[in-house]
């Protein structure tokens, strides 16, 4: 988990933080505690990507990209992040454990 991050969403069966990792991506990661008997993931968005991450929210170059998400939470979780970064053509890595 990135070292600095916030708790972003969170319902009865989930819970998804978001934060910068070491290499400055964009991290989720997320709890499910009901899917598959419960697992963790992590969805990454290099920093390259970022600006598609403003322009998909309606921001500006200089707009923190982990205060964006925070803001447009509900937006972004509507879909899931996977599928709203796909959605938004938003390049990223996946894994579970």
């Amino acid at each position: 988990m990135p070292a600095t991050e916030r708790v972003v969403w969170r319902n009865a069966s989930c819970t998804v933080w978001v934060g910068y990792d070491e290499a400055g991506e964009l991290v989720f990661t997320g709890q499910d505690r009901a899917y598959l008997d419960g697992y963790e993931y992590r969805v990454a968005v290099p920093p390259h990507q970022f600006d598609k991450v403003r322009a998909a929210l309606g921001a500006g170059p200089d707009t923190d990209v982990v205060d964006l998400v925070c803001t447009h939470v509900d937006d972004v979780m509507r879909l899931g992040e996977r599928s709203w970064l796909d959605h938004h053509g938003i390049e990223h890595r996946f894994g579970s454990y």
